[in-house]
């Protein structure tokens, strides 16, 4: 036998009523807390990604060049690969720089257009949906040489 059941066993049955209430109560409470907590973690996802907006990333190559890569996301930021859309890109503005082409096809998800920079001057870049599976958001980025690290 365990050493702390004699001692259980000649208890008066109140305290041995005392004992057990006090350890349920001990019980119950560890389960309220534990139990929130446990439904409350999200379960890992196995869902497919689903784009819903566009997404502009500028990369500077030099002085008077930049890549722009386009990207279709769902609301975290990660990228769609099932997306082969159509994008139009254009400056908002008068603009200082020159963009390679106007139109991108998405490869994957993401699709990269140069610019051609012959005033380091800040201007905003939009990029609008045109044609896919399904519209997705338009996205806006500042193209600002004082951003640049080269």
């Amino acid at each position: 036998m365990l050493p702390a059941l004699p001692a259980l066993i000649d208890l008066p049955k109140w305290r041995k009523v005392k004992i057990t209430q006090t350890a349920f109560a001990v019980a119950m409470l560890i389960a309220l807390i534990v139990t929130p907590i446990y439904y409350s973690w999200p379960a890992p996802s196995k869902a497919k990604i689903i784009a819903v907006k566009l997404s502009i990333t500028i990369h500077p190559v030099s002085e008077n060049q930049i890549s722009a890569i386009v990207s279709a996301v769902d609301e975290s930021g990660i990228v769609d690969t099932t997306r082969d859309d159509t994008v139009e890109l254009s400056f908002e503005g008068t603009s200082a720089s020159e963009l390679e082409q106007s139109r991108v096809k998405l490869n994957n998800g993401e699709g990269r257009v140069g610019i051609k920079v012959y005033l380091q001057q800040s201007s905003f870049l939009t990029a609008r949906w045109m044609s896919g599976p399904t519209p997705l958001r338009d996205a806006t980025v500042l193209v600002s040489p004082l951003m640049w690290n080269y």
